[in-house]
């Protein structure tokens, strides 16, 4: 097979400015972290690393970013899910089809402020249970924003990512003539909600398990949305790494590289179950 002069082209481009950025950058994050690079280069040193895993706080923020990206995701497909098979003749027509691209035009930061000024205790959504006499005092409104459980951070993530669930697994409905195996399954004696559990909702999940994946790892390293609406403690990863670098301590700045390469390695486990995950599927 012969390869074209514009193909060569291509990869270089791809090569020089997109790997190549990406392994120089993992690279000097990686000296950087073992003090054999930067401000603090002094040889090469552990020190940095066991600093980081003596504290409880990357555990902590690690974990907690990974709780709240897959409680994002869980909710964002629940839903998806519920308004595809209850209501598949929804897509592609009418109103629905035009008000569900709305917000994949937010930004992150927009939606994260939008939420800061409507979940806050000095927000819409608290003064309107003042006026309506739910509430007291504004005062008695619940911490949604900046609280422990990182409420104000899933909704807005359930708020940018549902409506692109729900387009992608209505799209998928379509093409992979679900609506058929249901009518096929009930023909052959099952019930409309036998067919949904255990046809519908298997194949849906199942085709876009690569996309819930992609979408995690984009939601556990998320910076716009926790650092608006999110706590000092525990911090999201992304959030703690910015921190730690920007810090005027400078013995911090290794720490931040740190926690950039242990993202990374997160990250690439993730992409390498995904596509064995593929692989698998292709294979049956």
């Amino acid at each position: 097979m012969q390869v074209r002069p514009i193909n060569i082209i291509a990869y270089l481009l791809l090569l020089v400015f997109a790997v190549m950025p990406l392994v120089l950058g993992l690279g000097y994050a990686l000296l950087y972290s073992f003090g054999l690079a930067g401000a603090l280069q002094s040889g090469f040193t552990l020190s940095n690393w066991q600093k980081l895993f003596a504290e409880s706080e990357v555990i902590s923020s690690f974990a907690y970013s990974a709780a709240l990206a897959l409680t994002s995701i869980i909710i964002s497909v629940s839903m998806a899910i519920f308004v595809t098979v209850k209501y598949p003749a929804m897509f592609g027509k009418g109103l629905f089809n035009y008000i569900i691209y709305l917000p994949l035009a937010f930004p992150a930061m927009v939606a994260a402020f939008f939420f800061f000024q409507f979940l806050s205790k000095a927000g819409i959504l608290a003064r309107l249970f003042f006026q309506l006499h739910i509430i007291s005092s504004i005062n008695q409104f619940p911490d949604l924003v900046n609280d422990r459980w990182g409420i104000a951070i899933i909704v807005t993530q359930v708020f940018l990512s549902c409506p692109f669930f729900i387009l992608l697994l209505g799209n998928l409905y379509v093409t992979e003539r679900v609506t058929d195996y249901i009518l096929l399954s009930e023909s052959l004696g099952a019930t409309h909600k036998q067919s949904v559990q255990k046809i519908a909702i298997p194949m849906l999940l199942h085709k876009c398990f690569p996309t819930m994946i992609l979408y995690f790892i984009f939601m556990f390293g998320a910076y716009e949305v926790p650092v608006l609406l999110g706590r000092s403690n525990p911090e999201m990863v992304s959030v703690l790494a910015v921190r730690k670098l920007q810090r005027f301590n400078l013995l911090d700045i290794p720490q931040g590289y740190a926690i950039a390469i242990l993202y990374t390695l997160v990250v690439f486990v993730l992409i390498v179950f995904m596509l064995k995950k593929k692989s698998l599927v292709h294979h049956v």
